[in-house]
């Protein structure tokens, strides 16, 4: 067999898959995360702000960046993670869902701590929801 060469002493982490409510308490904890989206040049991954709003994930963009001129209205993944390599161990949780500009009626309706902070300096005036189509999480437990 072609595996044959794998060491026997190899063992890694239990995986767990995680449910729909701890992936949401996640998301809720987070403040960054990556969107993944494609262009005519290949698939892209930036980093966003964002804040989780009801059944969505908002994040606000400049009206000169490829996500504000391409991901709009696309089926686009979000993700985040947090990573321990040296225990090995961590989580990730994956978003998939259209991504679509937000009206300015309901920015007016969004509360303090549902506008998210973008920390680069530039004007961001363009917010974007993407809506929660799929929802799924792991969670690796180092190896005992």
């Amino acid at each position: 067999m072609a595996d044959d060469w794998w060491p026997t002493w190899h063992r890694g982490g239990r995986l767990e898959e995680l449910d729909v409510r701890e992936c949401r308490r996640l998301l809720a904890g987070t403040a960054v995360g990556r969107l993944s989206y494609q262009t005519v040049r290949g698939p892209r991954i930036v980093p966003m702000n964002y804040a989780l709003v009801g059944d969505s994930i908002v994040t606000r963009t400049g009206a000169d960046t490829e996500v504000a001129r391409i991901a709009v209205k696309q089926t686009v993944a979000f993700e985040i993670y947090q990573a321990d390599e040296y225990l090995h161990r961590g989580w990730s949780v994956l978003v998939v869902g259209e991504l679509r500009m937000v009206s300015a009626g309901a920015i007016r309706m969004l509360a303090p701590g549902q506008v998210p902070e973008p920390w680069p300096e530039g004007s961001r005036s363009i917010f974007l929801q993407l809506g929660i189509d799929e929802l799924t999480g792991r969670r690796v437990h180092p190896p005992q």
